[in-house]
């Protein structure tokens, strides 16, 4: 930009000196004046441009100065929570592994096994049931005169009809033999939704069991020391929201001085500009400098001559600096996109979670390769994405995530999923007030056994539950139809 500004300056200066050997005094001193006037207001305008450029170019080496200081703070909190988790989560483990053996826990193990039994066996057979009875009851749902009794509350105390419509309707219920099977067709609506309560009241059974174990394990980790470790997991979690927050905040002052600076450089919103070059295009079409011009290509006079082959020269020089900067230009746009592609990956990274504590990659050398191709403008950060999902596994913590209570962190996993949208988050493990998917949800209803337990780890607590003969719901419907 500041070659084409020097180049078109000289160009001026080579027009007044031209001017000043083809015309009269008169004639020759007005153009000059003209030209002069003309230039100095691009040259001031173009000299409060620079100005700007240079504000915002220094506005912009601030804002990324102060970056790489917030990264390092954010990374280091980052480390401090991997740390503190990592202490909670051993100190889990060995809890955990201590009570094996413990008479009262393995009991409460057992229990809660034998209940889960009973729970699926009956849940198993609700569902069963109700296939089963489904398809008995369809002759009589089909049936639009045991259909019309039925709903109008025939045979029970709820029938409201009488005399004649009462008459008729009795004579109907002697053709078709209502009275015989209405208990029947009762009994077929009833027993699936006895088997159904009688299910919850089982599944009830086993959120009491595991409330009861983890209230022993949870007594243990109290025993271990866990609030200490706890408090510190808290406290780094907190710590790291702040510098999360206090990186964004950077990242977002960049990408406004990149933006200022970048539309200052294009040249695109910016007045001043704008009217430099046009001030000194409309110099330069005057028709007096137009004559000027040709006249002094026609003469044979060797001074105008040759300032009219450094004139256009300096023409040339011109079309290719400005040919130059529109090539840097789109080679900046370029540069710009690669960048905003790859921040939007990142931005896609963290809100599934993938910079979990216990998230880990196992390419990381293609990830570093996909990013080369990116940045080289060989590749699109679709390519990036996939290649970290590629990549990407979830390291399990060494202690069950439903010991003593619950997981006091975030799990990456479908538990994550948010109810509104049905989308699945990872990033919520970054609130420091989350916990995990196992713990007590103080922000859910009243009901104490739903927000204690959440379910076990992979759906059984001792092993998948013991089977033969507890393997029954202790349930009776009293005959089948």
């Amino acid at each position: 930009m500041a070659e084409g500004e020097r180049l078109r300056q000289e160009r001026g200066r080579l027009m007044r000196e031209l001017a000043r050997v083809k015309l009269d005094e008169i004639a020759g001193g007005r153009l000059v004046s003209g030209l002069d006037a003309g230039e100095r207001r691009a040259a001031t305008l173009l000299d409060g441009r620079r100005a700007r450029i240079a504000r915002a170019a220094q506005g912009r080496d601030e804002a990324a100065a102060r970056l790489p200081a917030a990264e390092a703070a954010q990374a280091s909190a980052a480390e401090a929570v991997e740390q503190a988790l990592a202490r909670l989560d051993a100190l889990r483990h060995d809890t955990e592994a201590s009570l094996a053996s413990d008479p009262a826990c393995l009991a409460a193990r057992d229990a809660v096994d034998a209940s889960l039994t009973i729970a699926e066996t009956a849940r198993r057979k609700a569902e069963q049931n109700a296939e089963e009875l489904a398809l008995k009851k369809k002759p009589y749902d089909e049936d639009p005169l045991f259909q019309y009794l039925w709903q109008r509350g025939f045979g029970t105390a709820s029938y409201a009809h009488s005399g004649l419509t009462r008459f008729l309707d009795r004579m109907v219920a002697s053709f078709i033999g209502y009275t015989d099977v209405r208990a029947n067709y009762h009994m077929l609506s009833e027993i699936p939704l006895r088997l159904a309560e009688h299910a919850e009241a089982r599944e009830a059974a086993v959120a009491e069991a595991r409330t009861r174990l983890a209230k022993l394990e949870a007594e243990a980790l109290d025993r271990a020391g866990i609030a200490d470790l706890e408090r510190a997991l808290t406290g780094a979690r907190a710590h790291l929201a702040a510098q999360d927050a206090a990186l964004d905040e950077a990242r977002k002052a960049l990408a406004l001085a990149d933006n200022q600076r970048d539309q200052l450089m294009s040249g695109a919103g910016d007045p001043a500009y704008i009217e430099a070059l046009a001030t000194i295009a409309a110099a330069d079409a005057k028709d007096d400098l137009a004559t000027l011009y040709a006249e002094a290509r026609r003469t044979p006079t060797k001074a105008d001559e040759t300032i009219v082959a450094r004139i256009e020269a300096t023409d040339k020089q011109i079309a290719s600096a400005d040919s130059e900067l529109q090539r840097l230009r789109e080679t900046a746009r370029g540069l710009a996109e690669r960048r905003a592609d790859v921040e939007r990956t990142r931005e896609r990274f963290q809100r599934s979670g993938y910079d979990h504590p216990n998230a880990t990659f196992g390419n990381e050398r293609v990830i570093a390769e996909v990013l080369g191709g990116i940045l080289a403008g060989a590749l699109k950060g679709s390519v990036l994405w996939d290649t970290l999902r590629g990549g990407y596994s979830n390291r399990p913590p060494r202690s069950r995530p439903d010991f003593g209570g619950g997981f006091p962190f975030p799990i990456p996993g479908p538990w994550n999923q948010d109810k509104d949208s049905g989308s699945v988050r990872g990033d919520g493990w970054r609130n420091p007030g989350s916990a995990g998917p196992w713990a007590p949800r103080k922000d859910d209803d009243d009901d104490d056994d739903d927000d204690r337990k959440r379910g076990g780890w992979g759906g059984s607590w001792g092993g998948g539950g013991r089977k033969g003969d507890d393997d029954d719901d202790n349930f009776s419907t009293g005959g089948r139809f």
